[in-house]
């Protein structure tokens, strides 16, 4: 072979190895691109943690994925209470304050390679088998809100030949959607949370209740409401002052939503009076819940300013329809119905001498009353 040959099969080889590579790079970029969009996509945040701590594993042919965000205010926290991670206390951690993060970032910089043993234990707790690794600073407003573990049992899976730019760019949007996931979820959370009972408002409770009785006519399964209206209310105000008032809404809402299924709907429907909607609940049943109710509300210690204790009682209605008393293809009217009956509970249980409940089934739903009704609606 002549040295001109020789030099064309070095070209040919070299423009190959340069070819395979743009096309390496073309389908790196566009695998990154898909999952960009995937993460832009996402409209709540446990949706955008599945998608970092789950899928990013078998999409990217990773061994671990782990997460750490800074959470001071529990502001992410408190959006995740049924959210289970993949690992828990491993996958997904909180924390406090940036100490964690400024020992995985002393110069918030990307790191990449075979971590020391100590960086393992925080990074990786639960795979110490990881040979290499990316470690990505999560920034945002030049702070650094958490950390994205990227790991394999590879030990060159993250070398020098690694093109990092995607994986830093991937990073920032990463940052970027869950400070949005966060900020978008806590302030549709404020729209519906009545903000001193932590309870839900009155517009959630308007809102679901229309829900519910779509799925209890959908499913053929009842429905019950109860109207808590705690006794004297005015007096605790006048007595103690509007702050100690607070107190008692705040510990009863409190009680309310410890006492009741993950699947109960609780609000603060006004003033001193909340709601609550008890899915797949007939009549007997919500009685019984709301006895109890009634019970743990009058056996609830309260303290004045002088931390002098006093107790408060609630009147308490009680109103259910099952599959065959719906007699409205308009949920709107079958939602007054059943909150008007509730309503009126509430008033017999007062005439009869508060702390008790009382049960005021719906009314016999003819054409007229039915006409009533949208009268009513119309009216509000």
């Amino acid at each position: 072979m002549g040295p001109i040959d020789k030099e064309n099969k070095d070209l040919r080889r070299s423009l190959h190895l340069l070819a395979s590579k743009v096309e390496r790079n073309e389908a790196i970029l566009r695998s990154f691109f898909e999952m960009e969009l995937r993460l832009l996509s996402c409209s709540n945040l446990a949706e955008l943690l599945d998608l970092i701590l789950i899928e990013f594993k078998e999409y990217f042919h990773l061994t671990a994925v782990n997460l750490i965000l800074l959470d001071p205010e529990s502001a992410a926290r408190s959006l995740l209470e049924d959210y289970i991670p993949p690992e828990p206390g491993h996958s997904l951690r909180f924390v406090n304050n940036q100490r964690l993060l400024k020992t995985l970032f002393p110069s918030v910089k990307l790191r990449t390679g075979e971590l020391s043993a100590q960086l393992k234990s925080i990074a990786f707790p639960s795979t110490p088998y990881i040979l290499s690794s990316a470690l990505l600073p999560l920034i945002r407003h030049n702070c650094l809100i958490g950390s994205l573990h990227l790991g394999s049992n590879d030990p060159a899976r993250y070398s020098e030949h690694f093109d990092y730019d995607y994986v830093g760019h991937l990073a920032s949007v990463i940052a970027v959607c869950i400070e949005n996931c966060i900020n978008q979820q806590n302030l549709k959370r404020l729209s519906i949370i009545d903000m001193l009972t932590k309870v839900n408002n009155r517009r959630a409770f308007d809102q679901e209740i229309i829900k519910e009785l779509s799925r209890a006519s959908r499913l053929k399964t009842p429905l019950s409401c109860l109207f808590i209206d705690l006794d004297y209310f005015k007096l605790v105000n006048d007595n103690f002052g509007h702050q100690v008032g607070d107190k008692v809404l705040s510990s009863v809402g409190l009680l309310l939503k410890k006492s009741l299924r993950k699947t109960d709907f609780v609000a603060r429907y006004g003033g001193e009076e909340f709601a609550v909607l008890l899915p797949n609940c007939d009549s007997d049943k919500a009685v019984e819940i709301g006895d109890q109710l009634r019970t743990k509300i009058l056996h609830l210690v309260l303290h004045n300013n002088d931390n002098t204790p006093f107790r408060v009682s609630a009147s308490i209605g009680a109103s259910s329809c099952s599959y065959g008393s719906f007699a409205f293809d308009d949920l709107a009217a079958q939602a007054h119905a059943l909150l008007k009956a509730a309503d009126e509970a509430v008033y017999l249980a007062k005439e009869k001498g508060r702390n008790r409940i009382e049960f005021r089934p719906l009314p016999n739903m003819k054409p007229e009353l039915f006409s009533q009704l949208n009268n009513d609606l119309r009216s509000l």
